[in-house]
């Protein structure tokens, strides 16, 4: 008489799930709106201890909305006489800057990507805003003593690679969970879903026009004089270390449109019909022979997204524990390739 397989916990947990949607539905999104808190928090440190200290340093140019808050902001200094500046507004104007200028992009994100990751993406913004504002009201010794060390340890490039990690894993968490950080990164994973391709690099493209802008402007508050647009040159150049290092994490960490290729090798004809049963992808079967033993094999080839990689693998080991499976990444893929919708 055959064994019972042992449960494992998580086994019991996602049975006790299955059968109390209103709990399971209540777990997934406290889970989302907790990785959203930490998202958020990641960004508003990454932003007033490395991008913009508070300790006098030279500001890096952010990306995205929060790049065109910073635009603004320096507009208006160039005409005003560095009015904000001068009066220790920063912090209130590029929160309020920060938070409206989102609004246009959260009514994309409820139209054209989902209403859950639009209203996950608006709590993301709000609480950003109000992170930056709090972080300024603590004490400012710690801040000061993180920014100060950067200063003294690596200077500029220090800065540039801190802040990108920190808005790299901030966006990439808040999309693992279907959400964003919001401003560019909405428009640059709408259309990353559209064209089912990596999300970083859009950002990229949006963020050279928005670090070109701000230089210009940064060489215009100080009247073009040829060691203040140096200065302004250089900062161009360790912004654009941390847009890159923005992109190496968020495409790193964030799987959703990664492809891979898997191609297994059985004994079992069966097996494709098992496999298209649990994933949401098709299969392709060729016949073989193989070359040692002159048996016949199965040749099955599946593309799948990279997250589900483990699923997939799983439940072939557990339909043919002899079978011969190898998982290649793939660059892009052309052609009817299901993604998930977004929520």
């Amino acid at each position: 008489m055959p064994t019972m397989k042992k449960k494992t916990l998580k086994s019991k947990i996602d049975d006790v799930l299955y059968d109390h949607s209103w709990l399971k539905a209540t777990v997934h999104n406290g889970g989302a709106l907790v990785v959203v808190i930490v998202s958020a928090f990641l960004f508003a440190f990454g932003f007033k201890c490395f991008l913009a200290p508070a300790n006098g340093a030279q500001r890096l140019v952010s990306g995205g909305v929060s790049g065109v808050s910073q635009v603004i902001i320096l507009f208006v200094d160039v005409i005003s006489g560095d009015w904000i500046t001068s009066n220790h507004h920063y912090d209130l104007f590029y929160s309020i800057l920060y938070f409206g200028l989102n609004i246009p992009v959260f009514i994309l994100a409820w139209r054209g990507i989902g209403k859950r990751f639009a209203t996950l993406t608006l709590i993301n913004v709000g609480l950003v805003s109000l992170f930056t504002q709090l972080l300024g009201f603590m004490d400012e010794s710690v801040l000061f003593n993180i920014a100060k060390f950067c200063g003294e340890n690596g200077g500029l490039i220090t800065r540039a690679l801190f802040a990108g990690v920190c808005t790299g894993i901030s966006s990439s968490i808040a999309y693992r969970v279907g959400a964003s950080a919001g401003g560019i990164d909405v428009v640059a994973y709408y259309i990353a879903l559209k064209k089912s391709t990596l999300v970083g690099r859009y950002s990229v493209y949006i963020n050279i026009v928005i670090l070109s802008v701000y230089t210009l402007l940064s060489m215009a508050d100080n009247s073009f004089s040829g060691d203040a647009s140096a200065i302004a040159f250089t900062i161009a150049l360790f912004s654009i270390v941390y847009m890159i290092m923005t992109m190496i994490v968020v495409d790193m960490i964030n799987q959703r449109n990664k492809k891979v290729k898997v191609e297994i090798i059985s004994t079992k004809e069966d097996l494709g019909k098992i496999i298209m049963a649990n994933i949401p992808h098709g299969a392709t079967l060729v016949h073989g022979t193989g070359a040692f033993t002159g048996s016949e094999k199965y040749i099955f080839t599946v593309i799948i997204s990279m997250y589900e990689v483990k699923h997939t693998v799983q439940i072939i080991r557990e339909a043919d524990p002899s079978a011969f499976v190898t998982v290649v990444e793939l660059k892009q893929v052309y052609g009817n390739f299901f993604i998930p919708p977004v929520k």
